[in-house]
């Protein structure tokens, strides 16, 4: 499919390309291989074998063809022909010929006039024999000059005798340095013989191997989006694109704009492209392709048999050739369109008696009784058939029995979409209030409810003010607070103001000793407990405790219970036994949110003091649990990121990352996207990637300036910016951005022990020992709260000896302190510390012991930007990290060989590439690739941020 779009970043595909590479390593080593990839239509084959060229450029000959498509048959040889095109353009036509000679030369003119007259001797079958033999001598003298790799894409259009001769090159060439690729789209050999055949026999040829792409996964595609727009795409905007893309590249590439905007419409030639297959059924099948389109995203056989009239084999022959032609996908009990963008492009292309008419089929069928196996609940159909039919009053009974449903199993999202289509039936109905038994602002009510728990915060608060401009303030406050306790739980959601004024409000209009009022005191005391105001927050809870009695509420008193336990963490008292009681009274199945908020509060407590393995081990059933309750988007990423963090501590890295993928998934609200991008800054961290890094705090920044959580970003951006910084050896502005960090700490009543800790360690590594002083003093000063906080006051002091003298003792305390928490990352940093106390008081024994120890915490939990920071220290006390052997390591440290590693020593002196080249006795032009070299292996983005990284690891003289 030709396209116009605009190449974006290459994302996913890493087991594939390792193979490939593995195979490439065959061919170099003398032993032909062959590779088919499989992919469907705009699946990534073409850019998959665009990237793996590029990473072998300069290792190989890579030669590309490609079959064309046409209607009625295909072009004989044409791959075959553009191979050798490229091979004339890349040596010229008599070098090309030279390596056949003129017999050789003369065949191949058949196919392309650049190697001159074509033979005289023409008979089919021997022609054919001869030039399959000058191909192969051909590809096999291109093989001794270098590895040759050699693409035919598209072999699904590919004619008989192109198909002939690949099945001919992967049994005669054997032991050549050549790598076939064949790429091709799976869902045409249901179809094409001669392809079935071709891809069997070269898959069982000697070293074939076949690799089916599979569509990407969200994240890969947020990759990929990130390319495209050069920003961090929106946790909305990934959910929206993988969902109606499915995966494929090619349509996600289609679907975003020259703005950066998604398309809520397909590009002509992208809708061209889709109506394609479709337009070439027959017409029984094209009209049944319209049916199922509107039925959903799957259609029970028995249904489509019902509304399309049709007898069960009759139907089933109308369907083979879209099943044929990949535009449906068959499973036991129906049918479902392979992409969702056909079906949107289906729907899209049908006139409006088309839609009425099929809508009312599928109604009529369904008032007759519920369909075994259909996907869709069956009110939900009904409401959206009758909606389609323009049947106003039978929408509006169905839409009010499955929002009532929906509810009653937590669906709140479907709750929310059915209120809505309610309230659209609602003026074509004269007694809609008889019909469902229900006024205009109660549905409002509800359906601002609904979107407060879908996380549909926008919506909702729409809602409410339809709401509030209906409600009667003098007659209703019991209506009016209960609007005003959903408008406060939204804005808090979004970090929008007014919140504390509606949860005043509430309270004020809220009735003494109903259920109403014990709502709004627990929102109340959260939401204050959130903003740090704690004496305010406990005399609610007190107030709560005291209403749940009167009530004799059992959800009241728990959510008490919560709010008490709440207080006692925020003052450094946990209680996690009790917690524990709690989410134990709270698992019944009436009060499915308290159970929520209680697990809640536990995963907080549990990370605090640092139990991470009895968090990780609940943590996982617990954010479950919030599926199961409709709660997920809510409050999901709340509930990850202690469990993420504690992934983290352990040092499964790879755990954390996905724990933070589903936090990501969830689309959550921006108070929940606090805890994202804070846990997407945290791994980043570990890892040492100061671009991620600094992404994570320029979407901070784009959040709303919510009061609710500013003092805990406040701290989060200086934190992390001054480790960005920092990792990118900018350190005249880490040094800037320190001293902000000491005029935060000073003016708030509670420090932040994290930050705390970075800006102590950083202003050691800038040499300012006057703020370092008073960053130590601060710690020495302020209460810890738990045993998390002790080691992180332990570690602020030992950095302080750095700048004085390192204290080996004190090292080690830290050491053992992290390590008792089974945090390696921190322990790992300790012990490098450690190490070099040692080496320095002359205990190198010991320093060697300490080295090793923390760099293999460090390359166990993939922090290799630390690792290599622990390897130049060793090998400066000549200790071998390796072999426990003192003496005989590498001069050159960080991977670097020797010449890098000079040049590493000129360049933190200062000296551009053309001093290093005179110094070294060099070109300038070879100092500039060793330089590029050491950048890479640095993982560094600049001369600046290599040199502050060379003087930071003492791994060159000071100046």
């Amino acid at each position: 499919m030709s396209t116009s779009l605009r190449r974006s970043r290459f994302s996913g595909r890493a087991v594939e390309l390792d193979s490939m590479e593995s195979a490439f390593r065959d061919v170099s080593g003398g032993r032909q291989r062959s590779f088919l990839l499989g992919a469907e239509a705009g699946g990534g084959k073409t850019r998959l074998v665009e990237e793996f060229a590029d990473r072998l450029s300069g290792r190989a000959l890579i030669l590309k063809g490609g079959c064309i498509e046409q209607r009625e048959s295909a072009l004989p040889y044409a791959p075959v022909t553009a191979v050798l095109h490229e091979l004339a353009q890349l040596r010229g036509g008599p070098a090309a010929r030279s390596l056949v000679g003129a017999e050789g030369a003369r065949e191949l003119a058949w196919l392309l006039p650049e190697f001159g007259e074509t033979s005289q001797r023409f008979d089919a079958g021997i022609a054919r024999a001869r030039l399959f033999e000058v191909l192969r001598k051909l590809f096999e003298e291109l093989a001794r000059e270098v590895p040759l790799v050699v693409v035919i894409e598209d072999i699904h259009w590919a004619d008989q005798a192109t198909c002939d001769l690949l099945r001919f090159l992967a049994t005669r060439l054997k032991k050549i340095r050549i790598m076939l690729i064949v790429t091709y789209r799976p869902e045409e050999t249901s179809a094409a013989n001669a392809l079935r055949t071709t891809i069997s026999d070269l898959s069982l040829s000697e070293g074939g191997e076949v690799l089916t792409l599979p569509r990407l996964q969200r994240a890969e595609v947020a990759v990929q989006l990130e390319g495209l727009l050069g920003r961090q795409p929106t946790p909305t905007m990934i959910n929206e694109v993988h969902a109606r893309c499915c995966g494929i590249p090619l349509f996600t590439e289609a679907l975003v704009d020259a703005n950066g905007s998604l398309r809520k419409d397909f590009p002509g030639s992208l809708n061209d492209y889709l109506l394609r297959s479709v337009r070439d059924m027959p017409a029984p099948t094209a009209k049944l392709l319209k049916v199922m389109a509107l039925g959903g995203p799957h259609v029970t056989h028995a249904l489509l048999r019902s509304v399309a009239n049709n007898a069960d084999l009759e139907l089933a022959e109308l369907l083979r050739p879209a099943i044929l032609a990949g535009i449906l996908v068959p499973d036991d009990d129906g049918y479902a369109f392979r992409h969702a963008l056909i079906q949107e492009a289906v729907r899209g292309d049908m006139i409006a008696a088309e839609r009425v008419a099929i809508h009312r089929a599928y109604a009529e069928v369904l008032e007759r009784g519920a369909v075994p196996s259909y996907r869709v609940w069956h009110s939900v159909a009904l409401a959206r058939h009758w909606r389609g039919a323009g049947q106003a009053e039978n929408c509006l009974r169905w839409a009010w029995q499955s929002a009532t449903e929906a509810a009653a199993t937590f669906a709140y999202a479907d709750q929310m979409e059915m209120l809505k289509l309610v309230l659209a039936a609602w003026p074509e109905v004269d007694d809609a209030i008889e019909v469902i038994g229900a006024d205009h602002c109660r549905v409002l009510e509800l359906a601002a409810d609904a979107a407060c728990w879908a996380a549909e915060a926008e919506q909702g608060l729409a809602f409410v003010e339809r709401a509030l401009a209906e409600v009667d303030v003098d007659r209703d406050n019991e209506q009016l607070a209960a609007l005003l306790l959903q408008r406060a739980v939204m804005r808090q959601h979004a970090l929008i103001p007014g919140e504390i004024a509606d949860l005043v409000r509430a309270l004020d209009h809220a009735p003494d000793s109903t259920r109403l009022r014990a709502d709004g005191l627990g929102q109340f005391s959260r939401a204050l407990i959130l903003r740090g105001e704690i004496d305010r927050a406990r005399r609610l809870g007190d107030e709560l405790k005291d209403l749940s009695e009167r009530l004799d509420d059992e959800e009241y008193r728990i959510e008490a219970l919560i709010v008490a336990k709440s207080l006692d963490m925020a003052s450094g008292s946990y209680h996690i036994d009790a917690l524990w009681s709690v989410v134990a009274r709270a698992r019944q199945p009436s009060i499915g949110r308290a159970e929520v908020l209680a697990c809640a509060a536990l995963l907080q407590a549990l990370f605090e003091t640092g139990k991470y393995a009895q968090l990780i081990e609940v943590g996982p059933a617990i954010f479950a649990r919030t599926v199961e309750f409709g709660q997920a988007r809510y409050i999901g990423a709340i509930i990850g990121s202690p469990l993420c963090r504690a992934f983290l501590a352990l040092g499964c890295v790879s755990e954390a990352i996905a724990t933070c993928e589903r936090m990501a998934a969830l689309d959550p609200l921006p108070l929940g996207l606090v805890h994202v991008l804070e846990c997407q800054a945290e791994i980043a961290l570990v890892l040492g990637n100061s671009d991620r890094i600094a992404v994570a705090a320029r979407s901070l920044r784009s959040l709303p300036p919510g009061r609710q959580v500013a003092s805990r970003v406040a701290v989060d951006l200086l934190r992390f910016d001054i480790e960005s910084r920092a990792l990118a050896g900018d350190m005249d502005q880490s040094a800037i951005l320190v001293r902000s960090a000491l005029t935060h700490c000073e003016k708030q009543g509670r420090i932040s022990w994290p930050l705390l800790a970075s800006a102590m360690r950083v202003a050691v590594d800038t040499n300012q020992k006057d703020v370092a002083r008073q960053f130590a003093d601060l710690a020495a000063r302020s209460p810890c709260r738990n045993v998390v906080e002790e080691a992180e006051r332990l570690g602020i002091l030992a950095e302080m000896s750095r700048s004085t003298g390192t204290d080996l003792d004190a090292w080690e305390a830290v050491a053992k302190s992290w390590g008792d928490l089974s945090q390696p990352f921190r322990q790992a940093y300790a012990l490098m510390q450690a190490g070099c106390a040692a080496v320095n008081v002359g205990q190198r024994a010991k320093g060697a012991g300490h080295f090793r120890r923390g760099s293999d915490l460090a390359h166990s939990t993939g922090a290799s930007l630390l690792g290599n920071q622990i390897e130049p220290l060793a090998e400066k006390a000549r200790i071998d990290l390796r072999n426990g052997k003192e003496g005989g390591m590498p001069k050159a440290p960080l991977g670097l060989t020797d010449r890098e590693f000079e040049v590493l020593r000129l360049l933190a002196a200062g000296q551009s590439n053309r001093e290093i080249a005179v110094n070294l006795f060099i070109s300038s032009k070879t100092a500039s690739v060793h330089v590029s070299n050491i950048l890479s292996k640095l993982s560094v983005p600049s001369r600046g941020a290599a040199a502050a990284m060379a003087h930071r690891l003492r791994i060159v003289d000071p100046a």
